[in-house]
């Protein structure tokens, strides 16, 4: 990874605090600033967060922030009134679905419908073709994972195979298991949408952040798919031996008994003591930040 240029992010170093006459708080000193995008995670016990830089121009990105090493202290998120599209770099007054710009939003491939509703696929459909053949070429039409997974609860969900287990950190899983393999996208996405209304397949994020062990049958929830799939005939169903349960341990200390979200756009500075990383979610002890959420805001990071 290449350090950004100091006329882009600069970063204060100071250890300057308070003489102890004055049993002042030591001050929090800046330790990085980049623009937020989706926190890389390793599937370690428990699982290792580092807080990415998502500039768009990959040799201009500051260096990983390990985010683990930081429990316990307090931090502040302060957002520097900076939208950046991690696609073309342009300003923007608001992120469009997690990082895009209004343009780049409307005409660019990873932003389309069917990347949310992969049902919706409109590959070869002429009146309303793709917005990027080599995308979708690479992407899409690529094998993909249906799964279950415990989250707030069982729920049933897709992924590309390379995402497989990050897809599941990302969502808070404590479990999942891979039940097939589909081609592509959009047959998967269209078995997914039948299974769907039986199981949930969106995570009540909540619940999810409470608990470190959640309701729910995964084992149960998994015969009653595979009973389903039978029915359907679903081609591409794993056998036995390659339905691999995967479990994962969050490096949380303390779980918080209420949920209150922080909101960048209404308060630009927001922290505390850091009490936990789960998700994409920053737990701290006065509330949680979804840093995927605000993709795209160019933020500095202040430690004790």
């Amino acid at each position: 990874m290449v350090a950004a240029p100091v006329s882009r992010y600069t970063v204060s170093m100071s250890n300057e605090s308070s003489s102890p006459e004055t049993k002042s708080p030591e001050p929090l000193r800046e330790i990085w600033r980049g623009t937020f995008t989706k926190m890389r995670a390793e599937h370690t016990a428990p699982v290792s967060y580092f807080l990415r830089d998502g500039f768009y121009d990959p040799a201009r990105r500051v260096d990983e922030l390990p985010m683990n090493a930081l429990l316990g202290r307090t931090l502040e998120l302060r957002f520097e009134g900076l939208i950046q599209c991690v696609y073309c770099g342009r300003k923007s007054k608001k992120s469009f679905n997690q990082g895009f710009c209004y343009p780049c939003f409307r005409a660019r491939a990873e932003a389309d419908i069917c990347i949310v509703k992969p049902e919706l696929c409109h590959h070869g459909d002429p009146g309303d073709p793709c917005r990027d053949e080599e995308f979708a070429q690479t992407t899409c039409f690529r094998p993909h994972v249906l799964y279950a997974s415990l989250t707030s609860g069982v729920k049933v969900g897709i992924t590309r195979q390379p995402n497989v287990p990050s897809r599941w950190i990302d969502q808070g899983a404590a479990a999942a298991i891979p039940l097939a393999v589909l081609p592509n996208r959009r047959e998967v996405g269209l078995l997914e949408h039948r299974l769907a209304g039986q199981f949930q397949d969106k995570t009540h994020w909540m619940t999810m952040l409470k608990k470190k062990h959640p309701d729910g049958d995964l084992d149960g929830g998994v015969a009653t798919l595979l009973g389903l799939m039978e029915e359907l005939q679903v081609e591409g169903v794993l056998p036995e031996a390659e339905r691999r349960r995967y479990e994962f341990d969050y490096p949380v200390e303390t779980w918080p008994l209420k949920v209150k979200s922080f909101n960048l756009d209404k308060a630009r500075v927001v922290g505390g003591c850091l009490h936990g990383i789960k998700g994409q979610y920053l737990i701290f002890d006065t509330g949680v930040i979804n840093v995927r959420k605000y993709t795209g805001y160019v933020v500095s990071v202040h430690a004790s």
